[in-house]
């Protein structure tokens, strides 16, 4: 071997070495462009939180001169076609609500909160023992009777300790001018008599007995009305370890108390009306 062949050798040992340490370090410009951009977000950072007042403002001015000398314009207008967002469909705008209306609602809710406070003081001892519970809903009071201690098992006839309950029930109820929906519900366990060949003629039939109950408390015919719902939309799921509890809980009478809502409709008919005449 030369000796021009030996230095070409160690010429190529050196280059190597010299990539190989380069190679080594390359993780040094990574690390560096990372401070710089850490930093680069702390300064800008601690720029925007130095808000100046008078240099937004002088901004907004000259943005406006820029786009035409004129501040920006908030459009109601729906869009025309072929504009962006023109596919979309217009506002609605808001309506006030009447003040007939809002005051119409004020004075129904508290009737309503008084006929509950009188439900309440009369059924005490039941609503405590969670054999009746007065509800209030979006649209009136839900009474919620358990059947057992209206009705026996499967009959519509209510037992003489029970008449006292609707009785007590209906002398409330007549003095306030609503309509009342009683609703019958069964559990899920099938009957088929001679006088009642399902659970809907059973649930329509204890329905109608406390109805016929209100009449005798002085209820107005036009005011009841009764409805039998079966085996249908149980109270309480059929579910693993409450089916005993589903059984008794779904055998049930609901007294609806409807709002009345003819004053409200009424002026919210012509509220349309007028809309719709401009």
């Amino acid at each position: 071997m030369s000796k021009q062949d030996d230095l070409d050798k160690l010429d190529q040992q050196q280059h190597k070495s010299q990539e190989g340490a380069a190679g080594s370090e390359r993780w040094l410009i990574s690390y560096a462009d990372f401070v710089t951009l850490l930093l680069a977000f702390f300064i800008v950072m601690f720029a925007i939180s130095q808000v100046n007042k008078a240099k937004v403002e002088g901004f907004e001015k000259s943005m406006r001169t820029a786009f035409g000398g004129k501040p920006p314009v908030v459009r109601t207008a729906p869009p025309k076609a072929n504009e962006p967002f023109h596919h979309l469909p217009s506002p609605v705008p808001l309506v006030a609500v009447p003040p007939a209306v809002a005051q119409a609602i004020r004075e129904q809710e508290q009737v309503m909160m008084r006929m509950r406070a009188q439900l309440r003081k009369a059924l005490a001892p039941l609503i405590r023992k969670g054999e009746i519970h007065v509800i209030k809903t979006p649209t009136g009071t839900k009474i919620r009777i358990n059947a057992n201690v209206l009705f026996q098992n499967g009959s519509a006839q209510l037992q003489p300790k029970a008449l006292h309950i609707v009785d007590a029930v209906g002398l409330v109820l007549k003095g306030f001018p609503y309509q009342i929906a009683i609703e019958g519900f069964t559990n899920r366990q099938p009957i088929r008599t001679q006088q009642y060949p399902s659970n809907w003629y059973l649930s329509a039939a204890r329905s109608l007995s406390v109805l016929v109950r209100f009449l005798h408390d002085g209820v107005r015919p036009d005011q009841v009305k009764a409805v039998g719902f079966g085996a249908t939309h149980p109270a309480i799921p059929y579910t693993t370890g409450k089916v005993k509890a589903a059984m008794r809980g779904n055998r049930r009478v609901t007294i609806f108390v409807e709002g009345n809502t003819n004053v409200i409709m009424n002026q919210i008919a012509k509220l349309v009306s007028h809309s719709q005449g401009k």
